[in-house]
């Protein structure tokens, strides 16, 4: 395992170019610390490295869209220890979640 690099488990599907022409799921991962991770496919030290942001995918598939509650948005545009609560919290449940909660409030500042 390259130094300071967690295996991937299908937390992060962004695709890596392959030498084939074709591409692959990334194998490694090292979080950073700004919504982004750097990806790595294999085991070789002198493969390149990716930094790509981190999204949440979109599922259309229930259909009926609703807008986010109030509190939330609240919540979300907050400073200070309501938003590192709730950063804390997402977190602790998903990765990617979590990145995507940090670059909304960002961008809201």
């Amino acid at each position: 395992m390259p130094h300071n690099y967690e295996l991937n488990n299908g937390c992060v599907d962004t695709l890596i170019p392959s030498q084939q022409g074709g591409s692959v799921v990334a194998k490694w991962i090292k979080v950073l610390g700004s919504g982004e991770v750097i990806v790595w496919a294999g085991e070789d030290a002198d493969k390149a490295e990716y930094i790509v942001p981190l999204y949440l995918s979109i599922d259309y598939s229930q259909g009926n869209l609703n807008t986010m509650p109030y509190w939330c948005e609240e919540l979300l545009q907050s400073t200070g220890a309501p938003f590192f609560a709730l950063a804390t919290t997402v977190h602790s449940l998903d990765l990617t979640t979590s990145a995507e909660v940090e670059c909304y409030q960002r961008h809201h500042q």
